[in-house]
């Protein structure tokens, strides 16, 4: 691990020292995934902190980070103040529960299946419910799935439980967007090939972004969104995310078969 990644591994632990024993201090939370976290097997993965990080640092306001388990960090997000959970779906149903600061990256999620499961057949979200379905707690996907009163439901902490699940029988589909899919089997080293898409979600296709509790000040997050904008204005956020923009085109390359995949509306 490098330097760089060192420092932030101990801003990630410990959060800055003004921010300590203060309660005011902002709590960015999130969950463990490619695009939060760096590893050894992807060390250029983890853009998503480190631009958070990046954007709370520039307020000038005291903070932290914490990495938990996702249902936790949305509980969190929902009822306490001060606190930024990201990367947040932004769907019609949460509108109106978040402040939002900013666009992270673009996204698009799918229902995924083992390729060589020819059986399994997909054309509409109706299709899927006679389907067993590994979803990741409280993420966009499984609300939109308990909201349309699916029942074969297998809620897990992280996508890498339910891709393990998929190799091993034990589910049939999972949710998860195209940069997601591939970033998971980077770090995993399960070869993609295994995987296809067969619907994609539209209901929560969009984008993922850094948003605050509703109770948390409105001065916080103005400060915030300045703080986005501005990285935004001098490309730091495209030079961050940039590896991740490019798995667009990795994604339609891995499975060219996408624009011909029928979409959930």
């Amino acid at each position: 691990m490098n330097k760089r990644a060192t420092l932030l591994s101990l801003v990630i632990a410990f959060g800055s020292t003004q921010a300590l024993g203060n309660s005011s201090t902002i709590r960015a939370v999130t969950e463990k995934s490619p695009i939060t976290e760096q590893s050894e097997r992807d060390p250029r993965g983890g853009a998503a902190t480190r631009f958070v990080d990046r954007v709370l640092h520039d307020t000038q306001l005291p903070y932290r980070l914490e990495f938990m388990p996702w249902r936790r960090g949305y509980h969190h997000a929902r009822a306490d103040k001060n606190v930024m959970i990201y990367p947040l779906a932004r769907t019609r149903g949460r509108e109106k529960d978040f402040h939002w600061v900013g666009q992270l990256i673009p996204i698009n999620y799918y229902f995924f299946k083992l390729k060589s499961r020819d059986d399994i057949q997909v054309s509409t979200l109706e299709d899927a419910r006679a389907y067993r379905i590994g979803v990741v707690n409280y993420h966009a996907h499984h609300e939109l799935l308990l909201n349309n009163h699916f029942e074969q439901l297998q809620a897990v902490n992280s996508n890498a439980q339910n891709l393990k699940k998929l190799l091993l029988d034990r589910i049939d589909l999972f949710p998860i967007s195209g940069g997601g899919a591939l970033a998971l089997c980077k770090s995993t080293g399960i070869d993609c090939n295994q995987i296809e898409p067969v619907l994609r979600l539209d209901d929560i296709s969009g984008g993922l972004y850094m948003a605050f509790s509703l109770n948390t000040p409105d001065d916080i997050v103005s400060k915030a969104r300045e703080s986005y904008q501005a990285l935004v204005a001098n490309g730091r956020h495209r030079e961050i995310f940039q590896s991740r923009l490019n798995s667009i085109e990795l994604f339609n390359r891995t499975w060219p078969q996408v624009h011909s995949v029928r979409t959930h509306q």
